[in-house]
């Protein structure tokens, strides 16, 4: 799609699984492209808990953080929603092949940037 931003050093070689050419073709210029609607809905999401997430310390900040992505499964599922809801139908349907894997893949770069809105 045309409307997504270019991640200039996500290289494409000729040796590059079909996974991460997924990763740096698609998910990642989605996910920069939802980079402030996924801050608003994670900053949400620590009001929704009453969690003064600011007041953390660093340390804290990437337990909370680390520990929701690993077991709240509505904010799993709501985040990969945001990303699957961007797909072209030729996307959606490499995307389900891999599921498992890309879902991983989002979820990671998500949580990465997440991290780094809160400077950790």
């Amino acid at each position: 799609m045309k409307s997504r931003p270019i991640i200039p050093n996500a290289q494409i070689l000729d040796k590059t699984k079909e996974l991460e050419i997924f990763q740096n073709e698609t998910l990642r210029p989605i996910i920069k492209s939802l980079n402030n609607l996924l801050f608003a809905y994670f900053q949400n999401y620590t009001e929704l808990k009453k969690i003064a997430i600011k007041n953390y310390t660093e340390e804290q900040k990437s337990k909370f953080i680390t520990v929701a992505f690993l077991k709240d499964q509505q904010l799993k599922n709501e985040l990969k929603g945001f990303i699957i809801g961007h797909f072209s139908v030729e996307e959606y349907v490499f995307y389900k092949k891999s599921t498992k894997d890309i879902n991983k893949r989002i979820l990671g770069i998500v949580k990465q940037r997440i991290l780094s809105f809160y400077d950790i």
